[in-house]
């Protein structure tokens, strides 16, 4: 196949709100299409999407994340075959940054605000540390963790390298009460508005995995949940600018999640182009090799379960499925729900795991 599917292409912000509907009979034979050029992890969220009946989350649910007998779970991981893959991948790894994360996180915030929690609004892996904890106890749970890896302290110039909705710029001025020194950048038009507007934090639009950041120009450096949108090929040149902007004895934080393994095109990384056009995730020793080439000390490295967090949004969403239909309409609720399950599974079948890592500038 030469051309990427319509809705593979996304031409700005609000692209998802354009999913059209379709009847069944069209929707199986696109389906099949898509199954047979991308792999069924790529078709399944978009012949949902193109529904125009809302989903019934819990046989959804079951449908997605119910684990599949060896045979056929080989056949899922080997199909599009492997030198198709990559060259698929490197298809869609061609379009700017900007137009991926508009097309994922500028459909609506008051969207995102239905199934994150209330607190932060963190839109990444939360830590359930005991059994009933709700979301918004997870993600302070969460927050807290980062905040003792990162340990800021009033003064010091720190920078959020892909900020969302500021939920963590919120904890650390809160921590500090140095909101001067505290900056993010963000690609999404709508989280921007909600950091400056809301939060009254500093912002800036911008690329952070193009952006040259100078010379030891901060003492701390963090990022969470943005890692996952770099190219493998700007990972390394990232971690060296990064490395030269922190003064000496300066501290990064990542918290992301990376492939398990060594296929550095798995399927999986095809079927997230449904949701994520434009990013792939790289495995998670290059990512210790490149930090450690770009002059970085590894010291911490921890291991975190993703799993009840999506079930959380995947609940809360499902809860809330009528307020997101008035919002944002059927196929765009149902392609997030889907996402939600097929996401659980990626983890629960130990192809990519959530990990903190704290680097050193010596």
């Amino acid at each position: 196949m030469t051309d990427l599917p319509v809705a593979e292409t996304p031409s700005g912000t609000r692209a998802q709100l354009r999913l059209d509907t379709a009847s069944w009979p069209v929707r199986a034979a696109q389906g099949i299409r898509e199954t047979l050029g991308y792999g069924i992890g790529y078709a399944l969220p978009f012949y949902f999407a193109r529904s125009a009946k809302p989903v019934d989350p819990e046989p959804l649910w079951r449908l997605i994340t119910t684990r599949q007998p060896a045979p056929v779970q080989s056949l899922i991981d080997a199909w599009p075959p492997g030198p198709r893959r990559e060259r698929i991948l490197r298809r869609f790894l061609e379009p700017s940054h900007a137009e991926g994360i508009e097309y994922h996180y500028d459909v609506s915030n008051d969207f995102y605000a239905l199934f994150l929690d209330r607190r932060f609004m963190f839109y990444t892996c939360a830590d359930f540390n005991a059994p009933g904890e709700t979301i918004e106890d997870a993600q302070l749970n969460k927050a807290n963790h980062i905040l003792s890896l990162l340990d800021p302290k009033p003064g010091e110039r720190i920078i959020e390298l892909g900020c969302g909705w500021g939920s963590m710029m919120k904890h650390i001025h809160a921590h500090t009460g140095d909101s001067e020194n505290l900056s993010g950048l963000t690609l999404s038009h709508d989280q921007l508005a909600y950091v400056r507007g809301t939060l009254g934090l500093n912002a800036e639009l911008g690329d952070f995995i193009t952006r040259d950041y100078g010379t030891e120009t901060y003492d701390k450096i963090y990022s969470i949940g943005s890692f996952e949108h770099i190219k493998p090929d700007e990972v390394l040149p990232l971690y060296k600018r990064l490395h030269a902007a922190l003064k000496p004895g300066g501290r990064a934080v990542f918290h992301f999640f990376s492939l398990n393994g060594t296929d550095r095109w798995p399927a999986a990384m095809v079927a997230a182009q449904a949701y994520f056009p434009g990013s792939t995730l790289s495995l998670h020793q290059d990512h210790l090799d490149w930090a450690g080439e770009a002059g970085f000390r590894l010291v911490h490295d921890s291991r975190h379960d993703y799993r009840p967090t999506l079930r959380a949004w995947f609940d809360r969403l499902a809860e809330n499925r009528d307020k997101a239909h008035a919002l944002v309409g059927v196929p765009v609720t149902n392609k997030y729900l889907v996402f939600f399950a097929a996401s659980w599974t990626l983890f629960d079948l130990g192809k990519a795991t959530l990990h903190r890592l704290v680097l050193m500038k010596d």
